[in-house]
């Protein structure tokens, strides 16, 4: 069992039910159940600020990675003072941190994200997990981790159809034989700078440049990222009077390093609490 306490900006609910991820379950007891990579996990509040980690990988770094615990979130606060709109945002999803996602997993995730819904989005998931992730025994339960490339590059549309992904399919199949051939290098991707990096995501099927900017920023850190959905459209023209085409050039001078992380609490207050 790992222990974390007086964590700032930090609460599970803001993390985990932001949009950014989509394998974390909350339960009636008010335990966050998920399973990253190939580990099982639960997470849970023993008081107001202590949280327990109990996994199938009981490695206080890798979690500490995961959670992106190296990311000073009072200066990244404090580098949006003086803005009104995203004060507000800010006080409702303060315990929002940007995880240090797998990229591969992120990158699956985020075409199947395309044109659907988040509850949609974790039944496709979970599907394809259990079909073909390797099972994870822990805590009484079974739980499923990630397909690898490899084992997805391998299966035919058909193999898919249970997943219900619909169109989507044929761009997961892409994405896992351009990675498994060593098409498209997913190491190579980490350490190329942002253009570049975003360039050869957009090679796969299915990743235009709003989902390339989610897998940016969710999976690799890219912090000066603003993934423009309907919603951060319709946020921008009506809180800053910005229509589509002048998005990008504003959020790098309002926003700046931090752009990424202004986003998601801006779609956080507007899209999941206001809406909700």
């Amino acid at each position: 069992m790992i222990k974390l306490y007086n964590i700032d900006h930090f609460r599970l609910e803001d993390t985990f039910l932001c949009g950014q991820c989509f394998r974390w379950r909350k339960d009636e007891d008010g335990v966050f159940r998920g399973v990253v990579q190939n580990h099982a996990v639960k997470m849970y509040y023993v008081d107001e600020k202590t949280i327990y980690v109990e996994s199938s990988n009981p490695d206080l770094i890798y979690w500490s990675h995961y959670l992106s615990f190296s990311t000073d979130y009072n200066n990244v606060e404090a580098s949006f003072e003086g803005d009104e709109n995203l004060k507000k945002c800010m006080e409702v999803g303060r315990g929002i941190r940007l995880l240090h996602q797998d990229l591969w997993e992120t990158l699956v995730s985020f075409i199947i994200s395309a044109n659907n819904n988040i509850p949609r989005i974790q039944g496709i998931i979970e599907r394809l997990c259990e079909l073909f992730g390797e099972e994870i025994e822990f805590d009484g339960k079974t739980y499923y981790g990630f397909p690898t490339a490899e084992a997805l590059a391998v299966l035919e549309l058909s193999d898919l159809a249970p997943i219900k992904a619909g169109f989507r399919d044929k761009y997961i199949l892409d994405a896992a034989k351009k990675v498994a051939s060593g098409e498209i290098d997913l190491n190579k991707i980490k350490v190329m700078n942002d253009a570049d990096a975003k360039s050869e995501l957009m090679k796969i099927k299915g990743v235009g440049s709003k989902v390339a900017d989610c897998i940016l920023l969710f999976a690799l850190q890219r912090y000066k990222t603003f993934p423009k959905d309907v919603w951060i459209k319709r946020i921008m023209e009506e809180d800053y009077g910005i229509n589509e085409k002048e998005i990008d050039s504003f959020a790098t001078e309002k926003f700046g390093n931090y752009a990424g992380i202004a986003q998601q609490y801006l779609y956080y207050y507007h899209a999941i609490k206001k809406s909700s």
